[in-house]
């Protein structure tokens, strides 16, 4: 008999113990997959100890056993055992959510044998340039000395950057080791294997939630056997059970969607550079505005730093165009009320006569923000969250963006009756409709999650753009990303003021990082690009470091300063205690009882404290949140409050949400 410790997928901060028979269920190992009975249920956990010894057990309580161990085709590879014991430790969250998070799909039935369709792969040589192929002279001398240092290649847009990773990755493979990208978008995904299969004659696996639950199977069994030796996925892919990695990118690493948002909270590219440093492999991080994080570990000398100054094509970047709201004429009339000024719809018009294309970015979806009733100002507001319901035309349906709550456009105002009710604000539906009005010989495209339903529907559409069925491309910050469009010469940011006046310390950072990579699909080819600016703040430092009037080292070292002052990231480990619960009162009187104990006992760290405070989005899914924030100046402090919190929290009966290095409020 043997006694194994087994990761659970529920949230409680502990390992199981169970009994485990050899003889009935053959040899286990560390990171097999097995069902346990737990509760009424039958779970399936994953093995993370095993011992001949049995626990020492509380009187009167029985160890139950193993029911099944599953198929060893299954079993996580010894790095991904320990990337998520690491991930569970770090990020204060259950050990079994995180073995969760690597679970490979359905692990308990064979979901059928699907066969991937084989296509004709055709090779294209790449011919990098003077500036690319230092880089990667330079990687490789690296790793010929011995040393697998993270690599932070910083690129403007266009500069060729994915040449780069090919090339690496060609170097890799003829070693026989396997290559694992990672990038911000499912969107990014397909586009991005055509271009790496024709360079490395080599079929590429796509690893993301979108994948039918089959062929993400079948391929977990090919990745984890070596036959796919490339692949290419969103956040999740960073637990993929590669064979013999030999190199792992990180494209756009500043990208916020790398962090986790739900359940196990953990950062994509922090937990890729743990992996590299755990197998001793490189990792090159990507961006044309990297994160201060990885700047500052360039500077501390942990990070080697790369550049690539220009453009692949040898085009100009694109020229900055501002538009002022407040001086510029907004095209209004009879037919149409929009956020677009004439001068702005005179370019667009012009860019589509001359045969190119035009991107118009927007991160707000719907028709219009929310209704209004004209008569007494009342709003509707979704029943379960603190939040508007945002107003869908076509059908004729509110929503809300938290919790997914849903009903008809009422008829009538709920307050006073009356019948005068009407959207206020904008969205990229409403952009569609009244830009195909304004331009009627327009033929346009909406890129946003409402809009994208599959994996089929973002290639159809993405492909639509490309071979030029379409001259007008609206979207969120799903095609603000590594898009490659021959014909856009001309990208239109509809309102600045929503990136620049974010309520949170990364807010400029955060907007110059999306204002350049919008910026950055206009011009790519042959024909130059223009990139119009709208908004009502143009005297903005983030707006400034775009027209070249400010330098962006200049930008980094004044926010780097600011930050250091106020011990905010990278000069601190930032976390986020949010405390839950249906009650608002019992909530708050606890919170405050349990904050007031813990800085009585924390009175050197108390400037390293704020809150608790409600929440930004006070009330989601019928449950009150306050949140109580801690700048830890090291790890171990980041844990011993944590532990205390957590402890403070299961004794008065507060859910509390621990997540470490928060990218939204």
């Amino acid at each position: 008999m043997m006694y194994l410790k087994v990761a659970i997928p529920r949230p409680l901060d502990r390992l199981f113990d169970y009994e485990y028979s050899e003889d009935d269920h053959g040899v286990i190992s560390l990171g097999d997959w097995v069902a346990v009975p737990f509760g009424r249920s039958r779970l399936v956990g994953c093995v993370v100890e095993i011992k001949h010894d049995k626990p020492t057990l509380p009187e009167g309580v029985k160890l139950k056993a193993v029911t099944e161990k599953i198929s060893s085709d299954f079993s996580l590879p010894s790095e991904l055992v320990q990337i998520c014991k690491f991930g569970a430790e770090y990020y204060q969250y259950p050990i079994g959510e995180a073995f969760f998070s690597a679970m490979p799909p359905s692990p308990e039935k064979e979901l059928g044998t699907r066969k991937v369709k084989s296509k004709e792969i055709k090779v294209k040589e790449i011919n990098l340039n003077d500036e690319q192929r230092l880089v990667v002279n330079t990687v490789e001398e690296k790793l010929a000395l011995g040393s697998n240092p993270v690599f932070l290649l910083e690129g403007i847009t266009g500069s060729g950057k994915t040449e780069v990773y090919i090339e690496l990755a060609k170097k890799r493979l003829s070693e026989g080791k396997s290559v694992l990208i990672l990038v911000p978008e499912i969107a990014l995904t397909a586009q991005l294997r055509d271009r790496f299969e024709n360079s490395l004659g080599n079929p590429v696996a796509l690893w993301h939630s979108a994948l039918a639950e089959g062929l993400r199977q079948v391929q977990w069994k090919k990745i984890k056997t070596g036959e796919i030796k490339v692949v290419i996925g969103a956040r999740s892919a960073v637990f993929a059970p590669m064979k013999n990695l030999g190199l792992i990118v990180v494209d756009e690493e500043h990208d916020q969607t790398y962090k986790q948002e739900e359940r196990f909270r953990y950062q994509a590219r922090d937990i890729a550079v743990y992996r590299a440093h755990l197998q001793k492999i490189p990792i090159i991080l990507g961006s044309a505005t990297p994160s201060l994080e990885s700047i500052q570990r360039v500077k501390e000398g942990r990070y080697v730093h790369l550049r690539l100054n220009r453009r692949f094509s040898g085009q100009m970047l694109p020229e900055i165009k501002l538009i002022s709201l407040s001086e510029e004429m907004l095209v209004i009339n009879e037919k149409v009320k929009t956020p677009f000024a004439e001068k702005t719809v005179q370019i667009m018009q012009e860019t589509i006569d001359r045969g190119e294309q035009v991107i118009v970015f927007l991160n707000r979806r719907g028709f219009s923000q929310f209704i209004l009733c004209q008569d007494c100002g009342w709003i509707k507001e979704c029943p379960q969250c603190s939040i508007t319901l945002t107003h869908y035309q076509r059908k004729n349906e509110l929503r809300c963006h938290v919790c997914g709550y849903h009903q008809h456009v009422p008829s009538d105002c709920e307050q006073c009756h009356s019948h005068e009710l009407r959207g206020m604000g904008f969205g990229t539906e409403s952009l569609e409709e009244e830009l195909q009005l304004m331009l009627p010989d327009a033929k346009i495209l909406r890129l946003d999650r409402d809009q994208i339903t599959s994996q089929k529907r973002l290639e159809e559409t993405l492909d639509d753009f490309r071979s030029g069925k379409s001259n007008i491309l609206i979207g969120t910050q799903m095609l603000v990303k590594g898009h490659d469009f021959a014909k856009v010469t001309c990208v239109v940011v509809v309102s600045s003021d929503m990136l620049l006046k974010w309520p949170d310390f990364r807010a400029s950072e955060r907007a110059l990082q999306t204002l350049t990579q919008v910026s950055g699909r206009a011009g790519r080819a042959e024909l130059p690009g223009q990139v119009l600016i709208q908004g009502f703040d143009l005297d903005h430092t983030v707006i400034k470091v775009l027209q070249g009037e400010q330098s962006h080292e200049s930008f980094i070292e004044e926010e780097l300063l600011m930050r250091k002052e106020l011990n905010y990231p990278p000069f601190s480990r930032f976390v986020r205690f949010r405390f839950q619960g249906k009650n608002e009162s019992v909530l708050r009187k606890k919170v405050e009882s349990i904050i007031e104990r813990v800085l009585g006992e924390s009175e050197n760290d108390r400037s390293r404290m704020m809150g608790p405070s409600e929440a930004l989005l006070f009330r989601a899914n019928h449950e009150y949140r306050f949140d109580f924030y801690y700048k830890a100046p090291t790890i171990d402090a980041l844990m011993k409050l944590s532990k205390k919190l957590k402890s403070m929290a299961e004794f008065e009966e507060i859910e509390l949400i621990v997540d470490v290095d928060p990218y939204t409020s």
